[in-house]
């Protein structure tokens, strides 16, 4: 088994390689052999299952400053129905979504469900699809090196990749996946993308670009969501448009790590944050008299107070010393202003 501290440098070795365009061979592995045929085939006909998407917003939509108003992105058929699974910010308050087909066709899509919680959408084609469904497969049986297809919509949205890494990520805009999937090099046209594997089941839907794909390895890549976390929520979504269970409680904030605790580096207007007394600059060094290191543990700590809606308080650190503020939680979901759709 390779040590855990040699893998960086043998990710990064791999990654290079690949880059160059040699073979790519595998740590304390045999070479790996390339795709047969029926692989290929396999992946060709899971790029027909992915489509275009453009979702259309409103001026006054909370997030319509920092995601725009005209979003563009991919998504990927997993029913014969024409169930579409994305990524969530590309629909999040949309008020209209077309699709595009990989035959050249446009069409109207209506939006289904959306989960802050995983950060996944679904959309529902509103003609039929003559596609063949995407076959789901599991993000947790991927391996360090596995090779995997990227697939954007367009003829040439198919990209071969690594699979890096699966590992926590907490995103500063108070989201957090126990376990996102991390491949390279990273595909330009990232947002919804879907994550293949050689034999055309779709394991993750792409989310970000990353500087690091890994600690250690300077190279950039994607952050994906694996495909595992829409089978528990897909239930909920298609007869509610969202989870069942209360929401998780809100601030409305953005922060980056401090030397001690968190900083807050945005305050959504007219968030709970906002209403609370928490400004831009803050340090937040403790959550119900816990003390937190870092934006993991900030979230779980936040997280375990209870549902949406329950009074938080936070230990800040300021120049004269430590100070109590307490506020209200809010939900995340009655503050975007959603399509009527969902």
């Amino acid at each position: 088994m390779v040590a855990r501290s040699r893998l960086p440098f043998l990710i990064l070795l791999a990654l290079l390689t690949a880059l160059a365009g040699a073979p790519v061979l595998q740590a304390q592995a045999p070479a790996q052999a390339p795709a047969p045929p029926a692989a290929a085939d396999a992946v060709e006909a899971a790029r027909q299952a992915v489509v275009k998407v453009r979702a259309f917003v409103s001026g006054e939509a909370r997030t319509a400053r920092t995601l725009g108003t005209v979003r563009e992105g991919s998504g990927v058929v997993i029913d014969a129905d024409g169930l579409i699974v994305t990524i969530g910010y590309v629909i999040l308050e949309a008020m209209g979504v077309e699709i595009t087909d990989h035959r050249g066709r446009t069409m109207r899509a209506e939006i289904v469900g959306y989960d802050a919680d995983t950060g996944l959408g679904l959309l529902r084609a509103t003609e039929a699809l003559t596609v063949k469904p995407a076959p789901m497969g599991r993000a947790g049986r991927l391996t360090e090196g596995e090779r995997v297809a990227i697939v954007a919509a367009g003829d040439d949205g198919r990209q071969a990749a690594l699979m890096v890494q699966r590992r926590e990520f907490a995103g500063y805009w108070e989201y957090m996946l126990d376990e996102a999937v991390f491949v390279s090099p990273p595909h330009p046209r990232w947002a919804g993308a879907g994550l293949f594997t050689s034999d055309g089941r779709l394991v993750a839907i792409g989310s970000l670009l990353v500087g690091q794909v890994a600690p250690g390895v300077p190279v950039p890549g994607n952050m994906m969501i694996p495909i595992d976390l829409l089978r528990p929520i897909l239930g909920d979504l298609l007869a509610l448009g969202r989870m069942s269970t209360p929401s998780r409680p809100w601030l409305g904030i953005n922060v980056q790590e401090a030397p001690v605790g968190v900083v807050v580096t945005r305050v959504q207007p007219e968030s709970p944050a906002e209403r609370g007394g928490l400004k831009l600059g803050d340090i937040i060094v403790g959550v119900a008299g816990q003390p937190i290191r870092n934006i993991p543990e900030f979230y779980r700590r936040l997280w375990a107070r209870g549902d949406a809606g329950v009074e938080v308080g936070l230990e800040l650190l300021e120049s004269s010393g430590p100070r109590a503020l307490k506020l209200t939680t809010g939900d995340r979901r009655r503050y975007m202003k959603a399509g009527q759709s969902y």
